[in-house]
């Protein structure tokens, strides 16, 4: 991102000032200390009252208090050779983990940042007990250093390269826990591959989305409480409000990243109110959207993905954000949609109904290129193909349908809830095809009781006089026929009782 100095001071000024909490550049909280937000505590210290809280990442804290040896230099008066110190980089907590901890929540990914060079990074944590591998958890180099040992659980690795082969993301692992490191960034952060540019903390947060994923924690205590908060535009206040605001102007950093418009839509169903939006933002996201068309579709699968796999995202009502907000149309082209949802699907407690609620008026065969991933489209397309049970189905949608039950791995019971609540199937039709599909399959060929296959009494008609060989087509189309019978017969059973 090439913005002239002054253009980002302005920014960062403007934003700044757009909120009472925030009333300077560079604005510092002391988390604790007259605030309701907790300070981030690190400990490994067995003997520590803090001991066990986020103890995996205190020897990563460790590490950039101690510095390391940069190289050698001779020193002009005595002529001695001298180590030259890599001293005062820090280390921050930053992005989403700040965000969430600030709610008290555990983030699934650990982001770090640093002021330190790539190449510092690499000589800090070389120096300070942690191997240098390959993403394949092989040693990069044979030398181990004197605090290093064969087998050591502390580990980084080069996540992410610039263009000219510099490393600018770091991957590191303690023990079982992960963690992302980044150098500060003037690059903005997004999917869409940029090269790397290296920057300032506060270019590294203008170049972020949101003001509460632009915030960090000073990581300077491995035994205790790090209270130094680092807001520059106001994002504390605005995850107490419930705002989600960009940083900097919306329209210029949707332009700059199309994909900021679904994880707009994510952050301000799990972290905002959709009711408070204006209608000029509204309106805005609406013309904006269409650029979603360009993105590639594995960023629009993981996006949207993200939304449907959040906990705290109720699918419905983010679906109809979704839709207000012009999305629904991009993420799902050329798509029927009924967003028109029954207030039944929310009370059911699934991800994939309301999905499916939406897309039922599709050829389940035509919904492959939705953005979802493999697994959710197969519970899908059977919720979907379920709304179609009836006593009068054909051989070939029953199995057809029989088969897309036992990949899409949904519990029988949410099945039940959904085709009788939601598409108002009779219960003894849902009930009779449940017990059906627990019954055996009908087999073409039996093993009789000298353990010698014999072909089925219901196919002996078909085989052939001459060949004794029997006709695979005629033989799935009576399979199909007999399964049929039996799932009718289900039906009949369960009327009378």
């Amino acid at each position: 991102m090439k913005i002239k100095s002054f253009q980002e001071y302005k920014l960062l000024k403007e934003s700044a000032e757009e909120e009472n909490s925030t009333k300077a550049l560079g604005s510092k909280v002391s988390l604790g200390d007259g605030n309701d937000f907790k300070p981030f505590v690190v400990s490994d210290d067995p003997k520590s009252e803090n001991y066990g809280k986020n103890k995996n990442l205190a020897p990563v804290v460790r590490a950039f208090k101690s510095g390391a040896n940069w190289g050698w230099s001779k020193d002009d008066s005595s002529g001695q050779e001298k180590p030259v110190k890599i001293t005062g980089k820090k280390l921050y907590l930053s992005g989403g983990t700040v965000r969430d901890h600030l709610l008290g929540k555990k983030s699934r990914n650990v982001e770090l940042s640093t002021s330190a060079s790539p190449d510092e990074v690499y000589n800090i944590l070389k120096q300070n007990g942690f191997s240098y591998i390959d993403k394949n958890g092989d040693l990069k180099s044979s030398k181990i250093s004197p605090n290093q040992k064969q087998g050591n659980s502390q580990k980084f690795w080069i996540e992410k390269k610039d263009k000219k082969g510099r490393p600018f993301v770091f991957g590191i692992k303690v023990n079982n826990d992960e963690f992302s490191l980044d150098v500060f960034m003037k690059t903005p952060r997004g999917p869409i591959e940029k090269e790397l540019e290296s920057g300032t903390q506060q270019q590294d947060a203008l170049g972020r989305d949101f003001t509460i994923n632009g915030m960090y924690i000073l990581l300077s205590n491995d035994n205790g409480p790090n209270k130094d908060l680092f807001d520059f535009f106001g994002g504390m206040h605005h995850l107490s409000s419930k705002k989600i605001s960009t940083i900097g102007d919306m329209k210029y950093k949707f332009e700059e990243d199309p994909s900021r418009i679904l994880r707009y839509v994510r952050m301000l169903n799990s972290y905002g109110n959709p009711d408070r939006v204006s209608e000029e933002d509204k309106q805005l996201i609406r013309d904006l959207s269409k650029n979603l068309s360009h993105l590639d579709k594995n960023i629009i699968v993981d996006e949207f993905k993200k939304c449907m796999d959040k906990d705290d995202i109720e699918p419905r009502k983010f679906l109809k954000s979704c839709d207000d907000l012009g999305v629904l149309n991009h993420v799902f082209p050329n798509k029927l949609l009924d967003t028109n949802f029954p207030k039944e699907i929310s009370e059911l407690g699934d991800k994939h109904m309301p999905v499916a609620f939406m897309l039922r008026m599709n050829n389940p065969n035509s919904l492959n290129d939705v953005a979802l991933n493999p697994k959710d489209l197969q519970k899908i397309i059977f919720l979907i193909k379920s709304t179609k049970l009836n006593p009068n189905i054909d051989d070939n949608h029953l199995s057809d349908l029989v088969s897309n039950y036992f990949s899409s791995g949904i519990p029988n019971r949410k099945i039940r809830d959904f085709t009788t609540k939601i598409a108002g199937i009779d219960s003894d039709v849902v009930d009779a095809f449940l017990n059906f599909t627990r019954q055996p399959r009908v087999k073409i060929f039996l093993t009789n009781d000298q353990g010698e296959e014999e072909i089925n009494n219901d196919f002996v008609d078909l085989l052939d006089p001459f060949t004794g060989q029997i006709d695979q087509d005629s033989a799935c189309d009576r399979k199909k026929q007999l399964e049929l019978k039996s799932f009718q017969d289900q039906i009949k059973y369960m009327k009378k009782n």
